[in-house]
C-alpha cells in the first residue's frame, strides 16, 4: 500500500481499514481469533482493552505496520519484517547487517524495476526453463540437417544443412547474454541515479560554503576580507556540532588538529625586506 492516511487513533484506524477492505467485525474477529464482542466493545469505546497480541494480528491481517494500526504513523507500509517474511536466508541477512555487502547498492538494485526482471531471468537460467527450449530447437535443426544430407549430396542440400546447423544456439548462451545485458542496463541506471545524488550533494555543499563565507566576512571590506584560521575552523566544526550522534570530545580534538594544520599553512606576513 502506498496511500497516506489522515491522523487517527487506534479505533478509527481499525474502522477505516476495515471499511476500505470491506471486512466486518465478525470476519476480523475470526481472523485474529477473538470473540466478536471483544472487537465490538473496543471499537464502540465501551472498553479500552485490546491486547498487544490482537494489535499485532490485526496488522498482519491487513498487511500493515503495527505503528499504523496504533495511529503513530499515517503511512501503512510495513518497515520491519521478519527474515522469514522477506524470504532471506540467515546468511543473506547476516551479510546485510554486518556490512559485508553495500547496503546502498542493494537498496538501489531492489528499487530498480528492471532488477526484478533480472532475478526471474536468473531463476529461469538456474532451472533450465529456457535452456530446454533451445535444446529442443537445436535438436530440430540437427534433424533437418541430417534429413537434407540423407536424401542427396547436391550442393544446395549441403548448403541448406550447413545453414540449419548454423542456426543452432548454445543452450545457455541466450540466457547468459540476456541476463548480462539487462543487468548492465540496471547498473547504468542506478549509476545515473547516484550521479543525480552527487549533483545534489555538490549543490548543498556549495550553498553551505557560501553561507559560511558570508558569516566569516560579515561587516568586512569584501575587496580585502580578513579571515583567521581560528574563524574558519570554528565555522567548520560549528556546522556539525549540532548533528545527532556527534561526539563533542572527538569534535574538540578535531578542532584543535585542524587549527594546527591551518596555522602551518598560513604564509608568514611580508616584512617588507627582500632576501
Amino acid at each position: 500500500m502506498a496511500d497516506t492516511y489522515l491522523p487517527a487513533d487506534v479505533r478509527k484506524r481499525i474502522v477505516d481499514v476495515m471499511r476500505e477492505r470491506k471486512m466486518t467485525q465478525r470476519e476480523l474477529a475470526l481472523r485474529i481469533d477473538v470473540n466478536e464482542s471483544t472487537i465490538s466493545r473496543f471499537l464502540s469505546g465501551k472498553t479500552e482493552k485490546l491486547s498487544e497480541e490482537s494489535v499485532i494480528r490485526i496488522a498482519r491481517v491487513f498487511n500493515v505496520s503495527t505503528d499504523f494500526i496504533l495511529g503513530t504513523t499515517v503511512i501503512p507500509d510495513k518497515k520491519n519484517y521478519d527474515i522469514s517474511e522477506l524470504g532471506l536466508s540467515v546468511e543473506a541477512a547476516k551479510n546485510l547487517y554486518t556490512g559485508k555487502v553495500n547496503n546502498d547498492v542493494v537498496n538501489r538494485l531492489l528499487e530498480n524495476p528492471r532488477f526484478a526482471m533480472v532475478t526471474y531471468m536468473i531463476a529461469q537460467y538456474m532451472d533450465d526453463t529456457l535452456a530446454r527450449g533451445y535444446a529442443a530447437q537445436n535438436q530440430m535443426f540437427a534433424t533437418v540437417g541430417s534429413l537434407l544430407l540423407g536424401q542427396n549430396q547436391a550442393p544446395e542440400a549441403v548448403q541448406a544443412a550447413r545453414t540449419a546447423n548454423a542456426m543452432k544456439i548454445p543452450a545457455y548462451q541466450a540466457d547468459q547474454t540476456t541476463i548480462q545485458n539487462t543487468f548492465m542496463t540496471v547498473v547504468k541506471e542506478i549509476k545515473k541515479e547516484a550521479g543525480s545524488d552527487l549533483v545534489a550533494a555538490k549543490a548543498i555543499s556549495k550553498e553551505a560554503t557560501e553561507k559560511m563565507f558570508a558569516e566569516l566576512t560579515k561587516g568586512q571590506d569584501m575587496q580585502n576580507p580578513t579571515i583567521t584560521p581560528e574563524a574558519v575552523v570554528d565555522a567548520i566544526t560549528g556546522s556539525i556540532s549540532g548533528v545527532d550522534g556527534v561526539n563533542q570530545e572527538a569534535l574538540d580534538n578535531f578542532n584543535k588538529a585542524l587549527l594546527g594544520l591551518m596555522q602551518t599553512m598560513v604564509l608568514p606576513e611580508d616584512d617588507g625586506q627582500d632576501n
